[in-house]
């Protein structure tokens, strides 16, 4: 997995906030989880068996499970006895030939800590079974090799889920309208009258979820089989980017055979069936040679630094012994020679966190026939995307377009089907799916696609100063790319966010230059200047108060929105990396406030942008931050009031917020100041600052704040509503909210409040509450 700006831990998963990302990983997979599906047809259609497969090394199911009790009073008591049935073998004959399982709940110093817990039991192949317990409890290996893993807890009043009554269950053929009514009007997701239950079940399904997506961000996987067990009920799942496929309980004490068939069957599939991306392989020594001295030379160049700080450089894109090659298709060859390119990879410098959706994974790649760095996007697409990257990528490089990326390759990975599979979103129309959280379930077709760009550099992690993030970043990159791509192929980037800007070091360049990447949102616009689809896209940090003003829930994004988007990541970058006044706490509330906080209203629309709004009317959160480079201060006062007047200036009737007019600003005052130059001071937030003194090195790792998730608006579930009825958190009823909303703003652990901050945030409670009634004045 990709590692943290410190290069010290993975990024992202930091033990601290394990805990609140459980609630987190449920509301994203609740809207596409599918079931109970019958078992039957679970293990026929999921697990399917060759009809020469030989059932001679096969246990008898007899009694199998009948050590593990129906209930306990902790899940020890049920998954040590389980464990041993499942090892169970004779010298001919086991549960699941040519796999192993393994106690991993306990290779963890806190197995009790969500943020370092790891499944009761895993499953792997022998050698890497042997792999795993020769390893450090520190390290998270288990993810790395598990081929399959079981979550226990020990009350069955736990389990997440409840199937609808025996009868509204039958087979399909046999079914009545009266019947499939029944079961599609049945809530899957089960409804807790005691919160201490509740809770413990969330907890034990955000595990399971966590751990799913832990395996799938440091796998290369397709799908993935898990089981649960509550007591001695158990549940099958299978989980693919798209959602997840639940199956319907059964006591594995009066039904082992279900068990020991899914084992049987699990033991006897290849490779791809159990979830393998079979497209990738293991790079041979001599191409891992060839991918560590480029990976070097390349880093050695961007840098401009040697020895063992180069090494630890070194360390973000290749890890010894873990490294393969990934076929990339071409969308249009031009000659069969040309179909197929080959790219050689080890660690990935973005993972994905959360399981459902697009599973982006980025790459510092080595084309294995040319020797050159590339960067290498893994990722999914949603089948009804019109724009595909690489399409609008190649695009703008025929046109001429300036600092984009240049475009190798791009292509879908191809897929054959095997005879009655069926992908996550055909089972939708079956009669046995039911509701959960109170809704249909929605489960969107995707395709694998894999794009490559011959543009490699660093993110603004790396920025050095003033002087950069102004001609490199602001000026040159951005407004330029900006400018072309609208003059060029009327086309908006909807997406500008600190994530979407690279520096590159080029071998005739004496200094850095920026990039705009991630065209995948782009869209041209019309003669009105709006784009043609509707809908908000982008960073929610980074968008404009326009765009994020909840009557534009379904809105149309504009060239100004851009515009507005850019001085947002300027401020955002200014506030991380440039020397200035606030402390840490300051920080901390200053960026919830400003970029951060929304309300969510009734029947779900999403209003944010209060902060960005309050500041822009009557400079709320600016005014109380003085940078240390005054060049800097200058600019943001001039250029926010380019975007908006203060509310206590006289209106002007003329609309100044144009890119001629901050293109000209930009450029007098780039001609006027001597910026400063390698001023670079990082700034943490508080949570940055957990102490967390027992957290590896190869644990869970914090999540820097100031590199942003990029995930579309229309992706995000920002609600905190996580399951129905009980699932709903009591709130203190003295806690006072506007009318009809919900305010949504996350605050730092009580301490020693300064006196600024405190001021800060109870004038933007005020304009929060009061924000979303008046549009804002943008001229």
């Amino acid at each position: 997995m990709a590692l943290d700006a410190e290069l010290s831990r993975i990024h992202g998963l930091h033990p601290a906030f394990a805990e609140t990302c459980l609630g987190q990983h449920i509301a994203d997979l609740r809207k596409c989880t599918l079931g109970p599906v019958p078992v039957d047809m679970f293990l026929k259609e999921l697990l399917p068996l060759s009809s020469s497969t030989d059932i001679r090394g096969r246990l008898s199911s007899r009694s199998a499970f009948s050590g593990v009790p129906q209930r306990a009073d902790s899940p020890a008591r049920i998954y040590v006895p389980l464990l041993h049935a499942l090892n169970k073998r004779t010298k001919t004959k086991s549960r699941c030939p040519g796999f192993e399982f393994v106690d991993t709940y306990e290779r963890s110093r806190k197995p009790t800590h969500p943020g370092y817990a790891k499944p009761h039991i895993c499953c792997f192949s022998p050698d890497n079974a042997r792999i795993v317990r020769d390893a450090s409890p520190r390290s998270r290996l288990e993810f790395a090799y598990a081929e399959l893993f079981i979550q226990v807890a020990s009350d069955p009043a736990t389990d997440f889920f409840v199937d609808p009554p025996a009868a509204t269950t039958e087979d399909a053929s046999e079914a009545t309208d009266h019947t499939l009514r029944a079961t599609n009007a049945h809530e899957f997701l089960r409804e807790f009258d005691d919160e201490y239950i509740f809770e413990e079940a969330e907890r034990m399904y955000g595990l399971h979820i966590a751990y799913a997506t832990e395996i799938f961000a440091r796998q290369h996987r397709l799908f993935l089989f898990s089981i649960s067990l509550h007591g001695s009920n158990a549940r099958f799942f299978r989980r693919d980017r798209a959602g997840c496929l639940v199956s319907k309980a059964f006591d594995i004490r009066r039904q082992p055979q279900l068990l020991t068939d899914f084992l049987w069957r699990f033991s006897q599939l290849s490779d791809a069936k159990r979830g393998l991306d079979t497209t990738v392989r293991l790079a041979s020594p001599h191409e891992e040679a060839m991918f560590r001295d480029a990976i070097r030379d390349e880093v050695r160049l961007q840098l401009e630094i040697e020895g063992d700080e180069l090494e630890k450089a070194v360390s973000a894109h290749y890890l010894r012994g873990h490294v393969a090659v990934i076929p990339v298709t071409s969308r249009r060859p031009l000659t069969s020679e040309e179909r197929e390119h080959r790219f050689i990879v080890s660690r990935p410098i973005v993972s994905p966190l959360t399981l459902p959706g697009r599973g982006t994974r980025g790459f510092w790649a080595v084309d294995a026939k040319t020797g050159r760095v590339v960067f290498l996007k893994d990722c999914w697409r949603f089948y009804w995307a019109e724009q595909i990257e690489g399409d609008i990528l190649q695009g703008l490089n025929e046109l001429g377009v300036r600092n984009v990326p240049l475009l190798a390759v791009h292509g879908y990975v191809p897929v054959v089907p095997s005879d009655g599979e069926r992908a996550s979103e055909a089972y939708l129309g079956d009669p046995w799916v039911c509701k959960v959280g109170g809704q249909r379930v929605r489960i969107n077709e995707l395709w694998h696609y894999r794009f490559v760009t011959s543009t490699v550099g660093y993110s603004l992690e790396s920025l050095q100063g003033t002087e950069e993030l102004f001609t490199l970043i602001a000026n040159e990159c951005d407004v330029q790319a900006m400018r072309d791509a609208l003059e060029k192929d009327s086309r908006i980037h909807r997406d500008l966010s600190v994530g979407n800007i690279i520096l590159v070091k080029e071998p005739d360049r004496a200094v850095r230059k920026g990039y705009l990447i991630d065209w995948e949102v782009s869209d041209r616009i019309d003669d009105s200047g709006e784009s043609l689809h509707c809908g908000r896209v982008g960073t929610f940090k980074f968008m404009s108060i326009r765009m994020l003003d909840s009557d534009q829930a379904n809105g149309k994004h504009t060239f100004a929105d851009d515009m507005e988007a850019l001085l947002y990541v300027v401020f955002h970058c200014a506030l991380y990396y440039l020397p200035h006044d606030l402390s840490p706490w300051d920080l901390t509330s200053f960026t919830e406030g400003f970029f951060d906080s929304y309300m969510r209203y009734p029947g779900g629309v999403l209003h944010g942008g209060s902060g960005k709004f309050a500041n822009a009317h009557d400079r709320l959160f600016t005014k109380n931050v003085h940078f240390q480079d005054t060049a800097f201060d200058e600019w943001l006062q001039a250029v926010m009031d380019l975007h908006c007047q203060p509310i206590d200036r006289p209106k002007r009737e003329e609309n100044l917020w144009t890119l001629e007019n901050l293109d000209a600003y930009w450029t007098k005052f780039l001609e006027a100041h001597n910026l400063e130059r390698g001023n670079r001071q990082v700034h943490k937030p508080l949570e940055d600052e957990t102490d967390d003194s027992c957290s590896p090195s190869s644990s869970p790792s914090p999540t820097n704040n100031a590199t942003t998730a990029k995930r579309r608006i229309d992706e995000l579930d920002l609600d905190q509503d996580r399951a129905p009825k009980a699932a709903c958190r009591r709130v203190d009823s003295s806690t006072q909210y506007p009318p009809n909303s919900q305010i949504v703003h996350a605050s730092p652990s009580p301490r020693t409040v300064l006196r600024r901050s405190e001021r800060i945030r109870a004038q933007a409670a005020t304009v929060q509450a009061q924000g979303a009634r008046y549009p804002a004045r943008i001229n």
